[in-house]
């Protein structure tokens, strides 16, 4: 008898330790997994590459009039990373399955650059910008520009309400910028800006690496339609292409641009077809998605001329560009215009450009501008130009002018755009052209 009450003791402790050993181990596996922050993991299998669609998508007025599919008859974007900081890039949309190779979040949320971030009236912005570039054309949704390239997510936090632990949404944007440099990106797109025309003195390093590592830059002007009454940064930064927009008869889009000498080059700024954040299609409007359609075009060149430097192909595209309808003259780098730049971009006269070595540098434009107008300024301190320190703190995130028509999706309706200034500054992060809020109705998607 008292054997067996001891045995069953025994198989007692036994089973105990055996339970908590478990416990221990579950424990443990998740102590290490919490360790790693999932915005170093590499982005989830969303699944094998959808093969892009040959011929434009529905509603994509703008392809034949610039000339995309004739490029197509050279390349499809193939060996090209677009990097996209912007909100997050869902890579479980059926437009964009496969398409995201390298993914990383920045906004301290923990997520993983695949899972969009920010306010839920910005947070489809990435996702409708990535469509444009690279989209698959997948059922009745948009083929990107360029649709054979990879996309490098970088996801920043934009709007209010951010995270406890977000940075500055501006040190978000310099260390994505980084990463995606890292990530191999040879094109970088930014449809959003702050409305404000300097920046934070560390962007002069960052946009320098990018220039180093022959990285093309492509940013958004703004939006009149959002308040801008000048060219916002980053497109002012020098060496970056800026981007204005244009409507679908080839005249400005007021309320898709803002004027100064950081304006570069015209693009289609009006009903652009996008793939929403949660599923199904939408359209949109402004600069934010003229920007990326400039950014797919130069991932064309640089895959059909892999041995043109970024500077090239900012030169093929500048030196290319056609008249805007309606507007009297075109600027030039020794006499610029404030309100087209080099005017509206000709993809097919990009892509015969006759290569010349004796292009402006982007480096140099940049070492140039921080000579003149840094000297002053103390080494420490203030976040910006015209800023005081810890003005950028209080940024806030916003999309620009943007309007959404989205079909097949079940989320809510998004309210107007938002504008929130930020600081005594008032550097608001803008997001050219696309709060995509929800304009019209909603239907389902056939």
């Amino acid at each position: 008898m008292n054997r067996r009450r001891a045995r069953r003791r025994i198989l007692r402790v036994l089973a105990i330790l055996a339970v908590l050993g478990l416990v221990a181990t579950m424990l443990y596996r998740g102590a290490a997994q919490a360790a790693t922050p999932s915005g170093d993991a590499a982005p989830p299998d969303a699944g094998e590459r959808e093969p892009s669609a040959q011929d434009p998508g529905p509603g994509q007025w703008f392809m034949e009039p610039y000339g995309i599919p004739e490029l197509w008859e050279t390349t499809r974007g193939e060996g090209v990373t677009v990097a996209v900081i912007d909100s997050g890039v869902n890579d479980n949309h059926e437009n964009l399955t496969g398409r995201v190779t390298a993914a990383k979040d920045f906004s301290g949320t923990g997520r993983d650059g695949t899972e969009p971030v920010g306010a839920e009236s910005i947070i489809h912005h990435g996702t409708a910008v990535a469509g444009v570039i690279a989209g698959s054309g997948t059922g009745s949704g948009p083929v990107g520009v360029a649709p054979e390239a990879d996309i490098a997510s970088a996801s920043v936090w934009l709007g209010g309400g951010a995270p406890a632990a977000s940075q500055s949404t501006r040190v978000q944007a310099e260390r994505a910028l980084r990463w995606a440099v890292d990530s191999g990106a040879s094109v970088i797109n930014l449809s959003l800006g702050w409305d404000d025309p300097s920046w934070p003195v560390s962007w002069d390093d960052a946009f320098a690496y990018a220039y180093e590592h022959d990285a093309v830059v492509v940013a958004c002007v703004g939006n009149r339609s959002q308040g801008a009454t000048q060219a916002w940064s980053p497109a002012t930064v020098p060496g970056v292409i800026g981007v204005g927009g244009l409507t679908q008869s080839d005249t400005v889009r007021d309320s898709s641009s803002a004027p100064g000498m950081a304006v570069d080059l015209m693009g289609p700024a009006e009903d652009i077809p996008v793939p929403f954040w949660d599923g199904g299609y939408g359209t949109a409007d402004g600069c934010s998605f003229a920007s990326p359609v400039v950014a797919g075009v130069a991932a064309l060149l640089r895959s059909a001329h892999p041995d043109w430097s970024a500077d090239q192909v900012t030169a093929a595209l500048t030196e290319t560009a056609g008249p805007v309808a309606g507007h009297d003259g075109q600027g030039s780098a020794e006499d610029p215009d404030p309100l087209v730049g080099y005017g509206r971009i000709d993809p097919p006269a990009a892509l015969d450009w006759k290569a010349r070595t004796d292009v402006p540098a982007a480096s140099q434009q940049l070492e140039d501008w921080v000579r003149m107008h840094r000297r002053a300024e103390p080494e420490a301190g203030g976040e910006t130009a015209s800023a005081a320190p810890g003005d950028a703190e209080a940024d806030g995130a916003v999309l620009a002018d943007g309007t959404v028509e989205a079909t097949g999706a079940a989320s809510p309706v998004l309210g107007p755009v938002l504008i929130v200034g930020g600081g005594a500054a008032g550097a608001g992060l803008l997001l050219a052209a696309g709060v995509l809020s929800v304009r019209g109705r909603r239907t389902t998607r056939t």
